[in-house]
């Protein structure tokens, strides 16, 4: 392997920690398929497996009865998908949308062969037909994500147009020049088309040469020089006299020359350079859009007048002679809509008569450019959780907590994007971001790992609005519970990249999370800062330490599987359990009798902590329900000082003579909590 190439090759097993996983005899060969995997996977979107080894692992389906295929991706509007749910729940939020199928064979040599090429392409041509070769499990499931897309009525009714196939042959050698090879890729690529699947069919090979070239582009290592029409510098103070802005210029340049910028070697639209853009590309059918490709098209010469133009963050910018400028590591912080319709309308006849506005501004320092990134996107109406990391909690309370945290395993909150990428000491596994934070708070405490698997976008807006009610990120909550949801999510994904716990868990992890949770014998005091909080969390840590997390996962996973077993001989489906409450409240059950004792339950201690001037509530009794030696009833809360309106409770929180609560009965309570939620304590009657 060139040596350039092996440095990117090494520095992604260290990152990655490939070398821990004892995946097969050909180590080497089983981390190239899923380096090349990343790197290919991640041109459009960079940041797509940071924090998310899970999504990488799902992709590589190269081993045993793989058909010659080593990587599948399937994207619905540029998002990689891993299940059916994932498709329906962009089909329901999109007008339309658009498939590409992603197929990938690597090869650590320095040579390419055409039988290596058939056996690929018969892979793919396999994959799309009935299966006539033995698949393995996870081409299955691609297989099934497949059948899907193109036989659900939904999905077809919004399909813009038929889905694009692309396939990837990767070798660390040089590309293949002679007739024969090519004549041999010129006719797969026939063959394929006459499937009649596809809008397009393209098969590449990927030389070392060019696999280095991606691997720079990751980094965002480039520079790109373009001709400018007017160029004027724009006055900036210093900040406590450091230049925290190096320099910062407007200029004017034709749309072909600014196409320098967004277009690849191959072509292809440099998606990388939107990667701190709030929003991606919403598409040629929103109004926005279609006003901005109407007026290149029908009137380009009023463009610079009628777009606000482009903000430009670089590392450094230099006029290399009058009207030559010189852009080093560019990134779009606002346009994202204009360069998209630029591009798309790349080939349009009046495209060399349309001039934009750029602003370009130099600067280093990761604050300044978020400051740009929120002040240029406000003043458009982008949703407001584009924004949730620059909130104080998150760049005040999170990420310092997370630097400063003494621990055995160090974890990194990852609020911007890219954040670590410079520092070689921090591994990808240690790495956490919004997505992994709000995923397993939501699935560890806030009690619901059936939405734990959705979208972080999704979660905010259920959990996180309106502002006054929000369940997450509040600036009140102690830093620590959110650092122990990292850590379980650390420890779970080493278990499972070690093969220390059996794959077929991957899809209920958020549940198993809950488990681990509960199995600390105490349910959790109020979420705001205080000893309680830090006491209950200092508990989890200490299970959380290998020789206890070891012995600890034989009894989380105890639990689950008699969950499973129960849920399964009630009649339910065991393809339900993944997003089904119903299972979570059986399974809280199960947990509830497996790992919180009698003694902490009598001796009251399960109750949330309130702050010394205790919250009491007013309301009446509904109804008293007897029940083999205990009884339970309902109180109607009048105050409403909660979301709650029927409050349960039962001959614990009462210490009286049950006669006495009759149906309309006045009472005062207060609250205390359990996995099933609020419950009243110390009822007494009002007379």
């Amino acid at each position: 392997m060139e040596p350039i190439l092996k440095a990117h090759f090494n520095n992604f097993k260290k990152k990655f920690e490939i070398d821990a996983i004892p995946t097969s005899s050909d180590k080497d060969g089983a981390a190239f398929e899923k380096f090349v995997n990343y790197v290919l996977f991640s041109m459009d979107y960079p940041e797509i497996f940071t924090a998310d080894a899970e999504l990488l692992d799902f992709v590589g389906v190269g081993g045993s009865n793989d058909t010659g295929i080593d990587g599948i991706g399937i994207k619905v509007n540029d998002r990689l998908v891993r299940n059916t749910d994932e498709v329906t729940e962009i089909a329901l939020a999109s007008k339309k949308i658009n498939v590409e199928f992603f197929f990938i064979q690597s090869k650590m040599k320095n040579k390419f062969e055409k039988t290596e090429l058939n056996t690929f392409g018969t892979g793919v041509k396999v994959f799309f037909s009935d299966p006539a070769l033995p698949e393995n499990a996870r081409i299955r499931e691609f297989r099934e994500i497949k059948d899907f897309i193109y036989s659900d009525e939904a999905v077809v009714r919004k399909l813009d147009k038929n889905p694009s196939l692309f396939l990837y042959y990767v070798s660390t050698g040089s590309e293949p020049t002679e007739d024969n090879f090519l004549g041999n890729q010129k006719f797969l690529t026939q063959e394929l088309e006459k499937i009649q699947y596809f809008e397009s069919v393209e098969v590449k090979v990927v030389g070392g040469k060019q696999l280095i070239k991606f691997c720079r582009e990751l980094e965002n290592k480039f520079d790109v020089q373009m001709n400018v029409i007017d160029i004027f510098p724009l006055s900036v103070d210093t900040v406590d006299n450091e230049t925290d802005v190096k320099k910062a210029y407007a200029f004017t340049c034709n749309a072909l020359e600014f196409l320098k910028v967004l277009t690849k070697e191959d072509g292809s639209l440099r998606r990388s350079l939107f990667n701190d853009n709030v929003r991606d590309y919403l598409g040629d059918s929103k109004n926005v859009n279609g006003e901005i490709e109407k007026t290149i098209t029908e009137n380009p010469e009023m463009f610079l007048l009628c777009n606000n133009g482009i903000t430009i963050v670089c590392t450094d910018f230099e006029q290399v002679r009058d009207k030559l400028v010189k852009i080093e590591n560019p990134q779009i912080v606002n346009g994202c809509q204009t360069s998209n319709s630029l591009f798309n309308q790349r080939d349009t006849l009046n495209i060399h008569k349309v001039k934009l506005l750029v602003r370009l501004i130099s600067t280093e320092n990761p604050g300044i450019s978020n400051q740009i990134v929120r002040g240029t996107n406000k003043q458009n109406q982008v949703l407001e959780e584009a924004f949730e990391t620059t909130r104080g909690f998150h760049q005040d309370t999170l990420e310092p907590f997370f630097l400063a945290f003494e621990n055995n395993v160090k974890i990194y909150y990852e609020r911007r994007a890219k954040q670590y990428n410079e520092d070689p000491l921090i591994k990808k596994t240690q790495i956490v971001n919004l997505r992994i934070l709000t995923q397993t708070f939501v699935s560890i405490f806030l009690d619901s790992p059936h939405d734990g698997h959705r979208h972080e976008s999704i979660l905010l807006k259920d959990y996180a609005e309106p502002r006054d009610s929000r369940k997450i990120f509040i600036e009140e909550h102690s830093p620590y519970p959110y650092y122990i949801c990292a850590l379980i999510w650390y420890m779970f994904e080493k278990y499972f990249q070690e093969e220390r716990i059996n794959r077929d868990y991957k899809k209920y992890k958020a549940h198993l999370y809950l488990i681990f949770r509960m199995s600390v014998g105490e349910f959790p005091p109020k979420l705001t800062k205080s000893k309680q909080i830090e006491d209950y969390c200092s508990k989890l840590l200490h299970i959380l330490k290998e020789e206890q997390f070891a012995e600890r996962l034989e009894r989380v996973l105890s639990v689950f599987d008699a969950t499973q077993r129960l849920w399964i001989g009630k009649g339910k489906s065991r393809d339900s359990i993944k997003d089904r409450k119903g299972f979570t409240d059986l399974m809280l059950e199960q947990a509830r009798e497996n790992f919180i004792s009698r003694e902490y339950l009598t001796k009251g201690k399960a109750l949330q902590d309130e702050k010394d001037d205790k919250v009491i509530y007013e309301g009446i009794v509904l109804n008293i329900i007897p029940k083999n030696d205990f009884w339970f009833g309902f109180i109607k809360n009048v105050n409403r000082y909660e979301d709650e309106d029927n409050v349960y409770f039962d001959n614990r929180g009462y210490g009286g003579d049950v006669k006495d609560l009759s149906p309309n009965t006045p009472v005062r309570f207060e609250r205390g909590t359990n996995p099933k939620g609020y419950f009243g304590i110390n009822v007494q009657r009002i007379n």
